[in-house]
């Protein structure tokens, strides 16, 4: 019998409709019998009202910290003993198991992994704690810092639309780590049990998903675990069905064993279990189990190298004078969000120097300038526009910047800077560089490197990067997308996405498309922050209202 407004839905959609549909369907189908009003009406008016998406996705927070224990049970336990199917890794039985895997080319995932494997930091840190550790044994540049001068992926930096906090406190599901892993720069293919299958009541149908699902999971390991690639496999599992102790958990695959057709799990949580092998179908189980709290079942996920990661940047053409490096989504994302919040903070703060109280740049600095700055016009307007561009980057994630802009090419890169010597807007940008640079102490920016009248006897065998040419500082905020330039400007500021497209065609030639095109990776990089969106979105409706 088909519920009218929900022609076409099959029974078992229908199913998880009822479950996902909101408690006001029960309370009012208890008052529609005294009305003589059918389920049906009350049905189909809650499949069409709005939902809570990122409850339907991500599954409804608990409320309740996972893990915290009882006042009486702190450090009550120390490890655990496995069940008799399951073989620590260090045993007899379980290094026969690594050597024979490892002569049949089935434990190549193994030496990556090892490289990177730790212990969770907090009892409902595996989901955190298996991604950062393969994040890093996939060496995806981060492009944020961890500690000190370093990059580098652990439990408390990954956060994106969700922190660690509340992963803490609620745990991390399968649909959540898959969201995580993308955002913090991994590909991820992602597989679970069919739904529709798994709902059903028909026992055939249950087994024939089970299979499917086994076959699958087993041609993903014995692929992945002879892959001479960066790539790793991740299981989200329940422990119950293994007979060990807990409930849901992640961890990354070793290897496989192919004549007792088993996995070795790499358990983050080495507090609890060492790592272990385990039967194949027995895992594809507890991966078949529900989680209680999303109503899905659990899987397995790929992760490997984006292909622009793989091939080493964004929006790479053959002979470019540039190149983008790979940023992941949340880095850039961050970082987009730290440097508007800087700007935004002083925007209305007036401690630029006057050009009366800066020095005049030495003759090694000056090195696209041809005239003193009281000579150039709107000189002021300049230095300021400057000042704030390097004073924001020298405390935002400075390393970080100084990797978004390198050289590929350096032949084609004097020809660049050898057209903008005749582009007055960037000549005058660069003479306001020289002199704000003196002023930047928290960070050290490099001089003008580029001698107009003298470009053909530059040595093409210097390294130029960021932090060794002062021009490509310049270069760098004319590639800005248009809503960080507009946060930079202030009253009587020069008009940069203007002078962005006189760069365009200032340049001419072959360059000018490439920079173009990495001046649109740089607007993906970099989104427009959250908290800017959506005042923007809410601007629109108003808009659109009156």
């Amino acid at each position: 019998m088909q519920l009218p407004g929900l022609g076409g839905i099959r029974g078992s959609r229908l199913r998880r409709l009822r479950r996902c549909s909101f408690t006001t369907v029960s309370a009012e189908s208890k008052t529609s019998a005294s009305h003589g009003m059918p389920l049906a009406v009350h049905l189909a008016h809650a499949v069409r009202a709005p939902q809570n998406a990122g409850e339907l996705y991500f599954g409804a927070g608990q409320g309740v910290d996972l893990g915290a224990v009882k006042p009486g049970h702190a450090g009550q336990f120390y490890q655990r003993v496995l069940p008799p199917a399951q073989v620590p890794f260090a045993s007899s039985d379980g290094r026969l198991r690594f050597k024979k895997a490892l002569e049949n080319g089935t434990m190549e995932s193994f030496f990556f992994l090892a490289e990177q494997f730790r212990t969770q930091d907090e009892p409902t840190f595996c989901g955190l704690t298996t991604l950062a550790m393969v994040l890093n044994s996939l060496r995806i540049d981060p492009m944020r810092t961890w500690k000190g001068a370093w990059r580098w992926y652990n439990e408390q930096n990954l956060a994106c639309c969700f922190g660690p906090e509340r992963v803490r406190a609620e745990g991390l599901s399968f649909d959540m780590f898959s969201s995580l892993a993308r955002c913090n720069g991994a590909e991820v293919n992602a597989k679970r049990a069919d739904a529709d299958a798994a709902d059903a009541a028909d026992a055939h149908a249950n087994e024939l998903n089970r299979s499917s699902f086994i076959a699958d999971f087993r041609n993903a390991v014995r692929r992945v675990s002879a892959s001479s690639q960066r790539e790793c496999l991740v299981v989200c599992y329940t422990r119950e069905v293994l007979g060990q102790s807990g409930a849901g958990h992640f961890s990354p695959i070793g290897g496989y064993h192919e004549e007792t057709d088993s996995v070795l799990i790499m358990d983050v949580a080495r507090f609890k279990y060492p790592p272990h092998w385990v039967p194949l179908t027995d895992l594809a189980d507890a991966m078949l189990k529900m989680d209680p709290r999303t109503g899905k079942s659990r899987g397995f996920l790929h992760l490997h190298l984006p292909t622009r990661s793989a091939n080493g940047a964004h929006g790479a053409f053959s002979g470019a004078p540039f190149r983008v490096p790979f940023v992941p989504p949340a880095a850039g994302r961050r970082l987009s969000e730290a440097f508007a919040a800087k700007l935004e903070a002083e925007r209305f703060q007036s401690d630029i120097p006057s050009l009366a109280e800066l020095p005049v740049p030495s003759v090694e600095s000056g090195c696209l300038l041809k005239t003193l700055p009281s000579q150039s016009p709107h000189a002021h307007a300049h230095l300021v526009l400057i000042h704030r561009w390097l004073s924001a980057v020298a405390v935002v994630e400075p390393q970080v910047w100084g990797q978004l802009l390198q050289v590929s090419d350096l032949e084609a890169v004097q020809e660049v800077f050898a057209r903008l010597s005749s582009y007055q807007p960037f000549k005058d940008l660069c003479e306001a560089y020289a002199l704000a640079r003196q002023q930047i102490c928290t960070a050290e920016f490099p001089p003008l490197r580029f001698r107009p009248d003298d470009f053909d006897n530059f040595d093409l065998r210097t390294e130029l990067t960021l932090w060794s040419c002062g021009e490509l500082w310049v270069l760098l905020l004319l590639l800005l997308p248009e809503h960080m330039q507009q946060l930079l400007t202030v009253s009587d500021s020069p008009d940069l996405p203007s002078f962005a497209k006189g760069m365009a065609r200032a340049i001419r030639g072959p360059w000018a498309l490439p920079l173009e095109a990495q001046r649109d990776t740089l607007s993906h990089i970099l989104p427009v922050p959250r908290a800017k969106r959506a005042c923007g979105q809410t601007m629109l409706r108003h808009a659109k209202a009156c």
